[in-house]
């Protein structure tokens, strides 16, 4: 008799693997720009999850104390954040599926697989979130963070990635833009920099996130991984990033962040069952996961709930609640000289 998916894959030992797996792909992650918020886990369920704040206008200066007038108090007031829920699952089912399995640890094959998948889905879905606060490339007027994009949108005309637009980003965060420690961009965009040599690699020798590379270890170990950087900020690649137009006219979206500037939640982890069917001689498995990303300082301003990748993308269904400043993400629009 063959052997099944289900006489190798046990949920038990299974899904505490695939977690493992996953954390260790997710680029986001590991550079520290998604980071978990107690917040943001909705245990008790529901579809959004609110974290409110207060909300004080520190912008002006002291006032001048004498004996004859009173201070002035300001204001303070209460916002929120919102963040919608995401529920989110797939399935596969066959009677050969051990086979791409062949080797000495079939559940490390199909783990890395499965692993890879939901890690790759659940960037998309990040991705998406950012593409609703930011707009559509060279046209993000009305969206949410529109004061944070440099782009042709506001005066500059897109270029190749340089120094100068990473630093037209920092300036844009006035005193915190030295916070930003990495940039995520389209591969175009990456390997436009590596021909031009401007990727520099350090290592990582502990495989926690962003220890050794974020202080510049250049000693590799047995084991090490490579971690590409430009301006001292750690690149994440990746081709769902936000592009318009084609060919030689392509524009990409680039995005700085600082540590934390993406919220992570669970609602509730990641679920893996089996079912076998012998009547169609199949095993089948399905996976589920129940998961929040958000960018800080924005607010889900609709009432569409578990939304798909569409809605996340639709700039009005996003609104900003924090300071400008206060915000640790900018989009820049360049373009490559690979196209």
């Amino acid at each position: 008799m063959a052997t099944l998916r289900s006489d190798i894959i046990i949920p038990e030992v299974f899904t505490p693997y695939v977690i493992e797996q996953t954390t260790q792909r997710d680029a986001f992650l590991a550079s520290g720009v998604v980071q978990p918020m107690a917040e943001l886990n909705a245990s008790d369920g529901g579809d959004f999850i609110q974290v409110p704040f207060w909300k004080a206008n520190l912008t002006g200066d002291f006032e001048r104390l004498t004996d004859s007038s009173s201070l002035t108090p300001g204001k303070i007031t209460a916002d929120k954040q919102v963040a919608a829920v995401l529920h989110r699952g797939d399935a596969w089912e066959a009677r050969d599926l051990a086979a791409m399995a062949a080797g000495a640890d079939p559940m490390a094959a199909i783990g890395a697989k499965v692993a890879d998948y939901i890690a790759n889905q659940r960037q998309k879905d990040l991705l998406s979130c950012l593409a609703g606060v930011f707009g559509a490339v060279g046209d993000n007027s009305s969206a949410a963070y529109a004061g944070l994009t440099i782009d042709g949108g506001s005066g500059d005309t897109p270029t190749a990635l340089g120094p100068r637009q990473i630093v037209k980003a920092k300036n844009l965060l006035g005193d915190q833009g030295e916070k930003l420690t990495a940039i995520c961009v389209h591969p175009s965009v990456y390997y436009d920099l590596m021909e031009r040599r401007a990727i520099d690699m350090i290592y990582d020798d502990t495989g926690a996130p962003d220890t050794a590379a974020s202080q510049g270890s250049t000693a590799p170990a047995f084991g090490s991984v490579q971690v590409p950087t430009f301006m001292g900020l750690r690149v994440i690649v990746s081709e769902d990033v936000q592009t318009a137009g084609s060919g030689s006219s392509t524009e990409y979206a680039s995005y700085l962040f600082t540590q934390g500037a993406i919220g992570s939640g669970e609602q509730m982890g990641l679920r893996t069952e089996t079912d076998r069917d012998i009547l169609a001689k199949s095993d089948a498995m399905a996976i589920d996961l129940h998961y929040v990303y958000h960018p800080i300082g924005a607010k889900w301003s609709t009432s569409v709930s578990n939304p798909e990748r569409s809605d996340l993308e639709t700039v009005g269904n996003w609104s900003k609640v924090y300071e400008t400043k206060n915000i640790g993400i900018v989009r820049v629009t360049n373009t490559s000289n690979l196209d």
